[in-house]
C-alpha cells in the first residue's frame, strides 16, 4: 500500500520516470535493430537497468509518505540528471536530439522546490551539457562546419535554463500566492458562514426564551404573594433577574450587529475594570486578580470585545469549579505596539488534541461545544488580534490574546 498520491509532487515524478524508462527503452531498442543505429547497446541497457532499480528503491522509500521532503526531491532530480547524462554520452552526447530532456529536471524543480534547490540543479544539468560538448570528438564539430551550430545549441541551452530559474519559478510562485489566498478567502467564507449559522441559531434561542422567562416572572410574583417568607424567593429572584440581563444583553448586541458597529479607543484599564465588575458579578465563587501594567494605554475595540473576553474566564471558571478551584489570574502589558492579556485558572487543564482547535472550530464536550470560544476567537480576529490557549506546566490552563495598540503612553 503507498500513501503518496499520484497528484503529489513525488508521485508525479516516479510516475514520470517510470514513463520514461519505458520510452528509453524502447527507443534504444528500435534504434538498434528497426533504423540499424550505431548504438553501443550492453553498456545502454546497464544504464537504464541501474536506473530501474533505483526507481523500484525509490518507489519503496516513499511509500509510506504522502509528500517527499525538499531535500528528497531534489536528489531524485539530480539523479535523473545524472542518469540523462549517462544515457546520452553513450547515445552520440551534445549532438543527440534529445539532449534538451536536460531541461525536465529543471522544470519540475522550478514548480516544486525553493528557488536554491532549483540553482542547484540548474548547474548540475548546465554542468552535464557543458561536459557532453567539450567531450564530443573532433570529427563531429568540423564534419560540415557544425562547430558553431553545435556551440549556438550550448548558448540556447543555457538561455532556456535561465529562462526556467527566473520566469518559470516566479510564474510558479504567483499561482501558488493565488491559491493560498483562495484558500484563506474559503476558509474565511466558511467560517463567516459557520458563525453566522451559530448566531441565528442563538437568537431563535433567545426569542424562544423570552417568553417563557416573563412568564415565569409573572408566576413568580403571584407565588410570592401568597408565600413572601419562603428562603428560595431570593435566590429564585438573582437567577430570574441574571437571565433577564442576559437576554436584554444579547438583544442589544443584535441591534449593534444589525447598525454596523463601528470601532472606537477605548482605555485598557477601563475595559479591565468592566470586564474585573462583570465578571465579579456573574462569578461570584471565584476570586479574580487582576494586574495591570498599561492601563492608560488604548486599543481599538467594539462592544463584543467584552462579552468575547467574559467567556474567556467563563471558562476558566467552569475549569476551576470542576477542580475545587477558585483563583482567577488576569496579567495585562504592553510590548512591541501589542496588548497582551493572559486569562489563567487552576483546572484540569484540556486534553492535547482539543487545544488546537479550541477558538477555531467547534469541539464537542461534556460541557458543551466550544462555541463560545469560537465567537470570543471570530470577535478578536476581526479586530485584528488573535487568541492562542495552552496548558500550564503544573495545573490549569492559560488564554493568551494579543490586540494591537492605537496609543502607548509613555
Amino acid at each position: 500500500m503507498f500513501v503518496f498520491s499520484p497528484n503529489s509532487a513525488i508521485g508525479r515524478l516516479l510516475l514520470l520516470r517510470t514513463t520514461a524508462i519505458v520510452v528509453q527503452l524502447l527507443m534504444v531498442l528500435a534504434g538498434s535493430f528497426v533504423f540499424y543505429k550505431d548504438i553501443n547497446l550492453l553498456p545502454v541497457l546497464i544504464v537504464i537497468a541501474i536506473e530501474s532499480v533505483f526507481q523500484l528503491a525509490s518507489v519503496y522509500a516513499y511509500r509510506n509518505t504522502y509528500e517527499a521532503a525538499h531535500t528528497g526531491m531534489l536528489l531524485q532530480l539530480l539523479a535523473d540528471v545524472v542518469f540523462l547524462t549517462i544515457l546520452l554520452s553513450l547515445s552520440g552526447g551534445a549532438s543527440n536530439a534529445f539532449v534538451s530532456l536536460l531541461l525536465l529536471p529543471i522544470v519540475i524543480g522550478a514548480v516544486t522546490l525553493p528557488k536554491r534547490f532549483v540553482i542547484v540543479i540548474a548547474v548540475s544539468a548546465i554542468a552535464s551539457y557543458g561536459y557532453m560538448f567539450w567531450q564530443m570528438p573532433s570529427g563531429h564539430m568540423h564534419h560540415m562546419n557544425m562547430t558553431e551550430h553545435f556551440a549556438g545549441m550550448l548558448v540556447n541551452f543555457v538561455f532556456s535554463v535561465l529562462v526556467i530559474v527566473f520566469v518559470v519559478m516566479a510564474l510558479a510562485k504567483q499561482l501558488q500566492q493565488r491559491e493560498k489566498k483562495l484558500a484563506t478567502a474559503r476558509e474565511k467564507q466558511l467560517k463567516n458562514e459557520q458563525l453566522l449559522a451559530l448566531g441565528a441559531a442563538g437568537a431563535q434561542a433567545t426569542h424562544q426564551l423570552a417568553t417563557p422567562i416573563a412568564t415565569l416572572g409573572l408566576l413568580l410574583e403571584e407565588v410570592y404573594e401568597e408565600h413572601p417568607k419562603h428562603p428560595a424567593w431570593q435566590e429564585i429572584q438573582a437567577a430570574l433577574t441574571q437571565c433577564k440581563e442576559q437576554l436584554e444583553g444579547f438583544r442589544a448586541q443584535t441591534e449593534y450587529l444589525k447598525n454596523a458597529p463601528s470601532q472606537a479607543s477605548i482605555k485598557i484599564g477601563d475595559l479591565l475594570s468592566e470586564l474585573k465588575s462583570l465578571a465579579a458579578m456573574q462569578f461570584s465563587t471565584q476570586t479574580i486578580t487582576v494586574e495591570v501594567s498599561n492601563q492608560d494605554d488604548l486599543i481599538c475595540a467594539d462592544p463584543l470585545l467584552i462579552p468575547a473576553l467574559l467567556n474567556v474566564i467563563a471558562n476558566a471558571a467552569r475549569a476551576n469549579e470542576q477542580a475545587l478551584q477558585s483563583k482567577i489570574q488576569i496579567k495585562s502589558r504592553s510590548e512591541d505596539h501589542f496588548w497582551k492579556l493572559t486569562i489563567s485558572d487552576l483546572g484540569a487543564g484540556i486534553e492535547p488534541h482539543k487545544l488546537v482547535k479550541l477558538g477555531h472550530d467547534i469541539v464537542p464536550s461534556e460541557h458543551g461545544l466550544g462555541m463560545a470560544l469560537v465567537l470570543s476567537n471570530a470577535t478578536l480576529e476581526r479586530l485584528q488580534g488573535k487568541m492562542t490557549i495552552e496548558n500550564n506546566p503544573q495545573c490549569g490552563s492559560t488564554t493568551r490574546i494579543i490586540l494591537p495598540l492605537t496609543k502607548v503612553t509613555i
